[in-house]
């Protein structure tokens, strides 16, 4: 008995160096990974930062498109730098320690994500535009709640494509909006070019009347 005892035992401790011989290079690599991934957001950061304060994208932008952004262009592009840096060590560490089977399931989900922020993004941009039409062009309440209703419509749109539905039941969703959105624009269509026409046409039988 003690000598089967001591023979697994010395499996076990010969199998526990063999793996961790294996892992030490994996993990100095690792290390290497998040000191060059650290010093490259604290350097190359750095001086994306002062380069970016120096161009002053955000005033140039105000200026010449006579635009105010709500969000910071400079800090928008600093974030985008980051996540790549990010994204490149969590990559190289997948790689390292689960290996490239492991790649496919961070692209999935990378492309999830990027999916999602898309739709953040342009749903900012659509909001954005909103309310610049409705400062710059005097509109009437009846177009702002058009205008409202056809961007609501673009997002679910949007929102239907990074669902988990099935492809049948998204198809049928894009038709009914397709629908909804064509009727609707030619509905305004029609009102926004001939609206005086049919007020005219309804004021007619009054006047008979009267």
């Amino acid at each position: 008995m003690n000598g089967i005892s001591e023979e697994a035992l010395e499996r076990f401790m010969s199998q526990l160096a063999s793996e961790f011989i294996v892992l030490v290079p994996k993990l100095i690599l690792g290390v290497v990974t998040l000191v060059v991934a650290f010093l490259v957001l604290r350097l190359v950061g750095g001086a994306v930062r002062k380069l970016l304060s120096i161009a002053n994208i955000d005033d140039l932008t105000e200026k010449y498109l006579r635009v105010k952004a709500p969000l910071s262009i400079n800090s928008i592009i600093l974030a985008i730098f980051y996540a790549g840096v990010i994204l490149a060590a969590v990559y190289g560490l997948i790689n390292i320690f689960l290996g490239e089977a492991y790649i496919e399931l961070a692209n999935s989900l990378l492309l999830y994500g990027a999916r999602v922020i898309s739709v953040i993004f342009l749903a900012i941009i659509l909001f954005v535009a909103f309310s610049g039409i409705i400062e710059k062009i005097r509109v009437e309440s009846r177009m702002r709640g058009y205008l409202f209703f056809i961007i609501m419509l673009l997002l679910t749109a949007m929102l239907i494509d990074i669902t988990a539905l099935s492809e049948p039941v998204k198809s049928s969703l894009y038709t009914g909006l397709a629908i909804g959105i064509g009727a609707s624009l030619t509905v305004f269509s029609v009102w926004f070019f001939f609206h005086e026409y049919f007020e005219r046409l309804l004021e007619r039988p009054s006047r008979r009347k009267s």
